[in-house]
């Protein structure tokens, strides 16, 4: 009995021992997803600092804004409107189901079901027909005309395992998701606000820790404070003031591009604003914001200025293409001409606490309008509202322009935001029938060389037509605490799996 005793008390100790040397990364994040582990209801920020770290899709965007092989090892095109894609053997769902052909083709079956083309995703791919299953590891995907970026459009389909998407519906497989990635959830909320991932160890990209804690912080202050007070490793989407706070707590900021230039739609097909509705109005609202002062006095020179729909670095950007420069007389003059010399007033929908520093942007430029005559009345949403009345197009009827950067993510090609900017958006706010002929033949250009100039052509008539207040190339900023190590951001999400913990806590 004393040597089965001792025996318990020893493997009591092992284990002891083997949990206390167990690794978390604590994340502290500016949200979290609303539709726990459904990944077609959103696109991007909050959702995806979660999702990435579960989901996985046949492509990926990498860290220089490159399309990489993910879930599929290779495509082609073998038709003018379908894709082969040849998907990577040997991998597993969380649930040990195979990871095949039919986790794409069950996706996008329901992606396109009215439930599923009523979702974000499902707009992002509106335009794919259907897949075919060749054999386990082919898929043919076919798409009503040609797309010359499916490849690219498909790294935002994330997939999960299909018998248990299938089994539980969207509203199941959403609280107990399958999925292939580097981590497979275990708690949606415990302690409240909290998400618990677990390493998943036999994933095709094994983490380092042995844990993932997404601890929600939706205000930029409690992010900082968890940072500096040791409760997280990772504090996400920090403001441009807080730099100088994390370095001299010995942290450091890692930064990486939203592929998004900061803009202010201007609601010119469904608005009631009529000065909007004259390209040399919008062109004076342009004219009379100082973007370099914006840059260098509220972002310290890290938001360039912009006056075109791509970003820095996203397929289709040109540098040829400057901002709009300050020139307060020309914009007075610009609005004598189209009729409006005394100004007039102008609703505008913002999110604040989104990108760094959007409050102050977007206070400035009020003030800044103020100084032709134009009467901005900025009105404050949540994101969760923002992104009702955008989906649906039911901004309130007196809203004359609402926050929309031009993003060109998850995929970094422009013409993802051109289309949103244009007749073919499924409630347009903007629609120029010329423009959305050259983007319609542009997406149809298979030949990419040609296509990339045609998308330049493209910026410089969405420049010239200024269907929104560009504003500046935006930033992500993280705030990592001294002791770990290897984070890379990649499509506005830290790389979970690549990050280490050298020093403890």
């Amino acid at each position: 009995m004393r040597k089965i005793r001792h025996l318990a008390l020893g493997l009591a100790a092992v284990l002891t021992a083997s949990s206390a040397a167990a690794v978390d990364l604590r994340y502290g994040s500016k949200g979290v997803p609303v539709s726990f582990g459904n990944p077609y209801m959103a696109n991007g920020s909050p959702s995806s600092y979660v999702w990435f770290a579960m989901f996985d899709a046949l492509t990926q965007i990498d860290g220089k804004g490159q399309l990489q092989p993910a879930l599929a090892q290779s495509w082609e095109a073998i038709e003018p409107k379908a894709w082969k894609f040849k998907l990577k053997p040997n991998i597993a769902f969380s649930n040990g189901e195979p990871f095949n052909a039919d986790a794409v083709t069950t996706a996008i079956a329901w992606l396109k079901t009215p439930e599923g083309r009523r979702s974000v995703i499902g707009g992002e791919i509106r335009d794919v027909v259907g897949a075919e299953k060749v054999d386990d590891l082919t898929v043919i995907i076919r798409t009503e005309k040609p797309d010359a970026i499916l490849p690219r459009r498909m790294s935002a389909v994330l997939l999960g395992a299909p018998k248990a998407w299938t089994k539980l519906g969207p509203e199941g497989f959403a609280k107990t998701p399958a999925t292939t990635g580097s981590f497979m959830i275990k708690d949606w909320s415990e302690g409240g606000g909290r998400i618990i991932l677990d390493a998943f160890k036999q994933s095709w990209r094994a983490p380092i820790v042995d844990r993932l804690v997404i601890i929600n912080l939706p205000d930029n202050p409690a992010r900082m404070q968890a940072l500096q007070s040791n409760q997280i490793d990772i504090a996400g989407n920090i403001n441009v003031d807080d730099i100088d706070t994390v370095e001299a707590s010995n942290g450091r900021v890692v930064s990486g591009s939203s592929a998004s230039v900061a803009a202010i739609a201007f609601r010119i097909a469904d608005g009631q604003n009529k000065a909007l509705k004259d390209v040399r109005v919008r062109q004076a609202l342009n004219y009379a914001i100082d973007k370099d002062m914006m840059n260098t006095a509220l972002l310290r020179g890290f938001t360039p200025p912009s006056g075109q729909p791509a970003a820095i670095g996203a397929v289709g950007y040109d540098p040829g293409i400057k901002p709009y420069p300050y020139d307060v007389a020309k914009a007075k003059a610009l609005l004598k001409e189209a009729g409006f010399a005394n100004g007039f007033p102008l609703r505008v929908e913002v999110m604040v606490d989104r990108t760094p520093g959007d409050a102050a942007v977007y206070q400035t430029m009020a003030d800044m309008l103020k100084q032709i005559g134009v009467k901005v009345e900025l009105r404050t949403i949540t994101f969760p509202s923002w992104l009702s009345k955008y989906l649906t197009g039911t901004f309130d009827k007196d809203t004359d322009a609402f926050t929309l950067s031009w993003n060109a993510a998850p995929y970094n090609d422009v013409q993802r935001p051109m289309e949103i900017y244009s007749c073919l958006w499924p409630k347009p706010f903007f629609c120029d029938d010329g423009l959305t002929k050259q983007l319609v033949a542009a997406g149809e250009q298979m030949d990419l060389v040609k296509r990339e100039a045609m998308l330049r052509t493209l910026g410089q008539g969405y420049h010239d037509a200024a269907p929104a207040l560009f504003l500046l190339n935006l930033n992500d900023f993280f705030g990592v605490r001294a002791g770990v190590d290897d984070v890379e951001i990649v499509n506005r999400v830290p790389a979970y799996h690549k990050i280490k913990i050298s020093k403890p806590r």
